[in-house]
């Protein structure tokens, strides 16, 4: 598909601020510094810790792997037709929003990159789980466990992704289908969206904590503004932000689910073999 649009210099505005992740990572190193001696055990005091946490990921990364095709394959068929259909409008979507951006939308659209940003959300991570040892709660320190894990599978993956897929960003090409893979060219890591796989991936975890829908409405509202942003302001085209949103919800299930069936953690299900009633105890051991 082609477009009328003329190539575009793009102007790098200034860098986004790294003042609230940098307030992050000093908030934790304040609070590791304070922390009493009775805390709860944790990455930073218990080589033990240090062995379990990294058990956790080699297994949730194992379920993130085949989670694409066992459980979530209608899922995936799902994204993958959205994807398909963003990546066939995205030349059109893109040239609907070039031009100068002012107003209030600039406005909600600049909020919604800067709140977006990978580093950002670690250092939230980071936060949570250093005031959850400090203060020997074990709730506030696994929420902030489950972020960070959801954070490293979702990060990671796009990482790799973005080098080796080598899309041309909307501002940096004419058309939607010019790559150099494999190449690590400045302005060729389009796809997919690392802002946007980040926030999707904390909104599952945040939302997964909260009990009413309005919450979890207002977690996911925020991921899909962040989203919007990437694409309104010509960062991403439409299908990376698709494909990033289905990344970061995949490694916030992934999380999930790896922790329901952390040993111990057992599931009673009723069952009949042979007319006989009977039940399964689901679980791993």
């Amino acid at each position: 598909m082609s477009s009328t649009l003329p190539l575009r210099q793009h102007t790098p505005g200034p860098r986004p601020s790294r003042i609230p992740s940098l307030i992050g990572f000093l908030s934790l190193l304040f609070l590791l510094l304070t922390t009493p001696l009775h805390a709860a055990e944790n990455v930073f005091t218990s080589g033990k810790a240090v062995a379990e946490e990294a058990g956790r990921l080699a297994g949730e990364t194992k379920l993130f792997l085949k989670g694409p095709v066992d459980p979530y394959l209608t899922e995936t068929a799902v994204a993958a037709t959205l994807f398909g259909v963003a990546y066939v409008f995205d030349e059109k979507i893109r040239d609907e929003f070039a031009g100068p951006h002012h107003g209030v939308m600039k406005g909600i659209t600049n909020v919604g990159n800067a709140v977006s940003d990978p580093l950002l959300h670690l250092g939230v991570a980071a936060v949570f789980y250093g005031a959850g040892a400090a203060t020997d709660n074990t709730k506030v320190m696994g929420l902030g466990e489950e972020m960070g894990e959801a954070l490293l599978l979702a990060d990671g993956t796009v990482f790799v992704l973005k080098g080796v897929i080598g899309r041309g960003r909307p501002y940096q090409v004419e058309s939607s289908t010019s790559y150099r893979p494999l190449q690590y060219k400045g302005g060729y890591d389009s796809l997919p969206s690392m802002h946007t796989a980040s926030t999707f991936a904390l909104a599952h975890v945040l939302s997964s904590r909260t009990d009413s829908i309005a919450g979890k409405l207002a977690w996911y509202g925020g991921a899909g503004l962040v989203a919007f942003s990437r694409v309104y302001q010509t960062k991403h085209w439409a299908s990376d932000v698709v494909l990033a949103a289905a990344i970061g919800e995949l490694a916030g299930a992934t999380v999930g689910r790896y922790r329901s069936l952390a040993p111990g953690g057992v599931t009673i299900a009723p069952l009949s073999i042979e007319g006989t009633p009977a039940v399964a105890v689901v679980g791993k051991f």
